[in-house]
């Protein structure tokens, strides 16, 4: 596992010396956050908070000036602060129920985040996508001048793969079932933005389809060059063509067959699919058969990170969204 930690943190230029951030993990008592978080104070890549709920926590750990365990009930001080952000939207809710929300742990994680105790969070080991989008979006709301949340997830390869020089991202990979045309613009110089962000590599997006310049003539086609004539507009800078096939924005030899006088010659590393099915479906081959290491769904479009695992999630995924918060 080391080499795998040690691999997306020199991809990711984390350097000794920089401001070490601090990440909250609500899911405490997961056995892989435990050893997730033993790995991260030993390296001293990150301070960590851990909420206790009632068992004994500091029993997993020898004493490090870099942990925290902060206790469920420091809850009661946001209180009258979360009653006023949900009434605002809910004015039916009561302060008791507001109670409730705060004894959970994601919640108040998110309210720690939103009042400055740490830098990012990370959850989802044991709750579910849906919970964890749905309290970062209501506690800690989204970047100013943006509508859109989504989420992408970045691929390195280990060194017996023929791309084992290439980093990429697939975006939307996690998030939004069906992108309008202005989200899909959004999740393109998001993601571009936060590539760049992490890995310094200048980003190259394609618009993927199953078309390459016209090959074919479908309805659906039009949500993708809308999106991709839209993201042109708002950031003429960006490297970008569409619509592409996958082959064509990846192959430098198909590129030139298929699309010889693009923007795009088979060196793309960022990946806009057209819908969830498409890009779920082909982070998950890329991962299971292409043999990529995968670290994701990386959480984009909030005002503070809260990053989301998987389920199934290892040890070393943990660890590795570590690193990614310690660069946003």
């Amino acid at each position: 596992m080391t080499s795998i930690f040690m691999t997306l943190k020199n991809i990711l230029h984390l350097k000794s010396g920089r401001k070490i951030k601090t990440i909250i993990f609500p899911e405490s008592y997961d056995e892989r956050i435990i050893w997730a978080t033993r790995v991260i104070l030993k390296e001293k890549s990150a301070k960590v908070i851990l909420i206790n709920t009632g068992k004994d926590l500091s029993k997993h750990f020898n004493d490090s000036e870099l942990l925290d365990i902060i206790d469920i009930n420091f809850n009661e001080q946001f209180l009258d602060d979360y009653f006023a952000l949900k009434k605002a939207k809910r004015p039916e809710i009561t302060i008791e129920q507001c109670k409730r929300d705060l004894s959970d742990p994601l919640i108040f994680s998110c309210m720690l985040l939103r009042n400055g105790y740490a830098d990012g969070v990370i959850a989802g080991s044991i709750y579910s996508t849906t919970d964890v989008l749905r309290a970062s979006i209501s506690v800690v709301g989204l970047a100013e001048n943006n509508k859109t949340v989504s989420s992408f997830f970045l691929f390195h390869f280990p060194k017996t793969s023929p791309h084992k020089d290439k980093i990429l991202a697939y975006a939307d990979s996690g998030v939004i079932p069906n992108p309008t045309v202005e989200q899909l613009s959004d999740i393109a110089i998001q993601t571009a933005k936060n590539y760049k962000k992490l890995t310094s590599i200048t980003p190259k997006i394609a618009f993927l389809s199953f078309s390459t310049k016209g090959s074919a003539k479908d309805a659906s086609l039009d949500k993708i060059l809308q999106a991709y004539e839209l993201t042109k507009k708002r950031e003429p800078k960006l490297i970008a063509d569409a619509e592409l096939q996958f082959d064509a924005a990846f192959v430098p030899n198909v590129a030139k067959r298929k699309n010889p006088k693009g923007s795009i010659k088979g060196d793309a590393n960022v990946f806009i699919f057209p819908d969830l099915n498409a890009g779920n479906i082909a982070y998950k081959i890329t991962e299971r058969i292409g043999g990529a290491i995968a670290t994701g769904p990386i959480v984009q479009g909030l005002a503070k990170p809260v990053m989301d695992l998987s389920r199934g999630c290892e040890v070393s995924d943990i660890v590795n969204m570590s690193y990614v918060i310690s660069k946003f």
